[in-house]
């Protein structure tokens, strides 16, 4: 019989156990492909209590394993490792896709239809109902749809990084993190819910096509708008989106700096926050003294005179102060307000303490870890976290039985090296956790016998 899992810290989570919990506690889900902008879709249904696998090749596993953002982003999620190119690996890929109520696979375009799995052949042979994802870089169609794709080639291509820069002159800047991986994978779990309820309907499974640089290009707002009908910066010309910090639109809309060298963001736009806001920032209340600061003025454009008058305002009004000093004064008067957090202003906020959004946890690689707690609070189905992240393969044995796979094809599955499996210390070896220094205390690589 192929190997079991080495449980280090008591936290397994068997297959057939995983408990009903959370909005989607009637969904099962499955994904295919490594990294984030597929796999974290899954990840964000397992904590509304869907269940949900990753399936990843034996040899080529996810790229973010071994990595805090693993531990962090797969928990509630089951592993299999299935080289679904094999005969015996097909047939039991497609017992999960019967399985499953939603698939999201993010593999180059084509990849499985190659393999047989065409939308329509699942549809005609498999699972009538199945939700399809198909996540890829450039999308299942168009001349650049083979073309390779991380994170930043969806900023790239998608516009965002047009719109990023410290000035009008300066380089093109990407976001980070992996804003472009991130906001697909969201796009692709609305999607992936939209088809489950479409299913359910209708009784008919459908597909969703996703790209990056299309999710990022959508959430570009009203500019392509104004690029395509007012124009555009030529070639080598300033971009006067680049504005880095400053809004490029609205006066008293922008992150400000402090006598303290702290910054922070100030709204000080609509009727009402200008009424509140004017007279605290030395500008005159609307309507009274100045014909250029009308009754029920609400804001202007940074580029005119007045807008500049309102800048050079908050300007000198912030500089006089410290951030804590600006943020309390601003709080007071209603006017919406943030300054930037790092790491130590997360850790000490009771806003974040409140809403439970920092939270402990035990990692089956690592131990006990803090990370992002569950940000999606539901009144009568509340999210919850039940279960690690899974090493490579956790469930292998576990999903195989649940699907009728019998002991014997699982032992010649496991000699011709159609699936495999990694406990913890394979884990930290595999990806070199000790040596890289990923272990923050002694005890861990000592718990896993390192």
């Amino acid at each position: 019989m192929s190997k079991q899992f080495t449980d280090y810290y008591g936290v397994h989570m068997k297959f057939d156990e995983f408990p009903k919990f959370g909005i989607l506690s009637s969904v099962k889900a499955v994904t295919t492909g490594t990294n984030i902008a597929g796999p974290f879709a899954g990840s964000l249904m397992s904590e509304m209590g869907a269940q949900v696998i990753q399936i990843e090749h034996p040899l080529y596993p996810c790229g973010t394993r071994g990595t805090y953002a693993y531990a962090q982003d797969h928990r509630n999620g089951f592993s299999v490792a299935l080289d679904t190119h094999s005969k015996r690996g097909m047939e039991v890929f497609k017992k999960i896709l019967a399985w499953a109520d939603v698939w999201v696979e993010s593999g180059r375009p084509g990849t499985y239809a190659r393999l047989g799995l065409t939308d329509e052949y699942i549809w005609e042979n498999i699972n009538p109902k199945l939700a399809i994802v198909h996540v890829s870089g450039y999308g299942q169609y168009g001349p650049d749809k083979d073309k390779a794709a991380y994170d930043v080639s969806g900023q790239a291509m998608g516009g965002y990084m047009y719109m990023n820069g410290s000035s009008p002159t300066a380089a093109p800047l990407k976001v980070n993190p992996y804003l472009s991986d991130y906001a697909t994978a969201l796009n692709a779990c609305i999607c992936a819910l939209s088809l489950v309820i479409h299913a359910r309907d209708s009784g008919e499974g459908d597909s969703a096509d996703i790209s990056q640089y299309e999710t990022m290009f959508r959430l570009l707002g009203g500019y392509p708008a104004d690029w395509f009908n007012r124009g555009y910066p030529k070639a080598g010309e300033p971009v006067r989106w680049r504005t880095g910090n400053v809004s490029d639109q609205a006066a008293g809309f922008s992150f400000y700096d402090c006598k303290d060298g702290g910054t922070i963001f100030i709204g000080c736009v609509g009727a009402g926050n200008v009424k509140r806001g004017f007279p605290l920032f030395g500008l005159p209340l609307p309507g009274t003294t100045d014909p250029d600061i009308y009754e029920n003025f609400s804001g202007c454009l940074i580029t005119l005179p007045v807008g500049q008058r309102i800048e050079a305002a908050i300007k000198k009004f912030c500089s006089e102060r410290t951030v804590d000093e600006v943020e309390a004064e601003l709080n007071a008067h209603g006017i919406p307000n943030q300054k930037a957090y790092g790491p130590e202003d997360i850790l000490k906020d009771a806003q974040y303490a409140a809403r439970e959004d920092i939270i402990t946890w035990t990692d089956g690689v690592y131990g006990e870890m803090k990370g992002i707690g569950l940000v999606n609070k539901f009144k009568r189905n509340p999210c919850k976290l039940v279960a690690p992240a899974p090493t490579l393969g956790e469930h292998n044995l576990e999903v195989f039985r649940t699907l009728g796979v019998d002991d014997a094809m699982v032992d010649e599955m496991y000699e011709a090296g159609e699936f495999a499996c990694m406990d913890p210390k394979e884990t930290a070896e595999r990806w070199r956790l000790k040596e890289w220094q990923f272990f923050w205390r002694p005890d861990q690589a000592e718990k896993l016998g390192l």
